[in-house]
């Protein structure tokens, strides 16, 4: 009968904490920690406990983060791996440095100017596949 009663206060008293804000703790390395500390300093003195909600709301519970998550399951793998799959496919493949460069003189931020030459890219090869089916087909008339 008396553990019923201390272990209610208990439960009660998890239950208000798991409704409300928690602070999760994370174990990570030095180097890691100055690196969070850098970034959020050079973001205008950010406290590290929202600059990582901000990451994980980001990588979890967004449009973005759910595209993810789902690219995870249907590629078999942690939302992490995904994640690293996504940023060496931008950062080993697609010419950065020439994006910014195109971005600068065209007065456009770098991620304007990649959605820009991607549709542009896309409307491009959508032209060519045509033109080359016309080909097959006999035909000599250019689209």
């Amino acid at each position: 009968m008396s553990d019923s009663t201390v272990d209610k206060p208990t439960r009660n008293k998890n239950k208000e904490s798991s409704d409300g804000g928690c602070r999760p703790t994370f174990y990570m390395s030095t180097e890691l920690l100055a690196a969070i500390d850098a970034q959020c300093a050079e973001e205008g003195g950010k406290k590290r406990s929202p600059f990582l909600s901000e990451l994980m709301e980001l990588l979890i519970t967004s449009p973005i983060g759910e595209q993810l998550r789902a690219n995870a399951a249907k590629n078999r793998r942690s939302l992490a791996h995904e994640l690293e799959a996504n940023l060496v496919l931008f950062n080993e493949h697609v010419p950065t440095d020439e994006i910014a460069e195109l971005a600068e003189a065209s007065q456009r931020n770098p991620d304007q100017m990649l959605v820009r030459l991607v549709l542009l890219g896309l409307r491009v090869y959508k032209n060519s596949i045509a033109r080359m089916e016309v080909e097959i087909k006999g035909g000599n008339e250019p689209i």
